[in-house]
């Protein structure tokens, strides 16, 4: 009885505050990327099981995470993205999706704007010239060819890593390499090795060397399938509060590129595991609102263990 008291006093509450905390729709714009790998970048969903939030009335939209993260409203997704957010991002985000463009008002727009798509061949890279091309790509990729010649040491030529605890770059989204390159130059992801390579680096630099490993075709991975990773990264596990990875990284790991969220499918397992491990004990912590980390501090070794050999298979 307590508990629904609670709750009921927590969400009647926010309800009076989000009156007073007034949303800024470009400030929930940029926290609006953890909500795009299941309600789109725009809140048009591409997943059926999932709400479409373009359009929606702010102050619904506000009530429904005020539930989520009291507990009022269960969802063992929509918890654990909840438990973080502050009164002004729950705000934020309200005002954010509160001025997109409903689906049928956004299939007009493209309707009126569709560009025709070429791509022309530089070596062995496919280089495409559309203009969402231009839109996905902030990089040149004949340029990032030349640069990421520092890399092929570790990360191979085409971006297929031979070395295991090194990440495979081919095929992963530019805007999540170039985040990376960026982390390690500033300080906010470590690793000693990576930080002298970028430390010369410009922002075009890193555009580049992201555009030209994201138009390689990564090689397929070589772990073996694991029926508990399966179900971890489908289903989560409820007891543990681990959220399922399917969400964010899709249903065959190839990530979602608009929400900053990385391709998985193939990558090389020893570097899978370190990643999740260094997560869990803190010692990475570039994640967008300690979502990775919120995850893998409820994993025992050999949660990581399965989970990883299933990503690792995925093709």
């Amino acid at each position: 009885m307590k508990k629904i008291i609670f709750s009921l006093l927590l969400t009647v509450g926010a309800m009076s505050t989000a009156n007073a905390v007034e949303g800024n729709a470009e400030a929930g714009k940029n926290k609006a990327v953890m909500c795009a790998a299941c309600h789109g970048a725009t809140g048009i969903s591409a997943i059926p099981t999932y709400p479409d939030l373009a359009g929606q009335n702010a102050l619904y939209f506000v009530k429904q995470l005020v539930d989520f993260k009291s507990g009022a409203r269960t969802d063992m997704m929509m918890a654990p993205m909840a438990a973080n957010l502050s009164e002004q991002d729950m705000a934020d985000l309200a005002a954010f999706f509160a001025s997109q463009k409903r689906a049928s008002e956004q299939a007009v727009a493209a309707d009126d704007n569709t560009a025709p798509a070429a791509s022309t061949s530089a070596g062995n890279v496919d280089v495409v010239t559309s203009t969402p091309a231009k839109a996905l790509y902030a990089g040149n990729v004949k340029s990032g060819q030349e640069k990421s010649a520092m890399c092929a040491s570790c990360h191979g030529v085409d971006g297929n890593s031979p070395v295991a605890i090194y990440p495979k770059l081919a095929g992963q989204s530019a805007s999540y390499t170039a985040k990376q390159l960026a982390d390690f130059k500033s300080g906010e992801r470590k690793d000693p090795v990576m930080m002298g390579m970028v430390a010369a680096l410009s922002e075009q630099d890193m555009n580049d060397i992201a555009a030209y490993f994201a138009v390689q075709t990564p090689t397929v991975g070589i772990g073996e399938s694991s029926a508990l990773g399966h179900k971890l990264y489908f289903g989560g596990d409820a007891k543990k509060g681990i959220t399922a990875c399917v969400a964010c990284h899709g249903v065959q790991g190839k990530g979602m590129a608009q929400a900053g969220f990385p391709a998985l499918a193939g990558q090389n397992a020893d570097y899978l595991k370190k990643q999740i491990a260094s997560f869990r004990d803190g010692s990475r912590g570039n994640d967008s609102n300690n979502m990775m980390r919120d995850i893998a501090i409820k994993m025992s070794d050999s949660d990581i263990e399965e989970l990883v050999s299933y990503m690792s298979a995925l093709k």
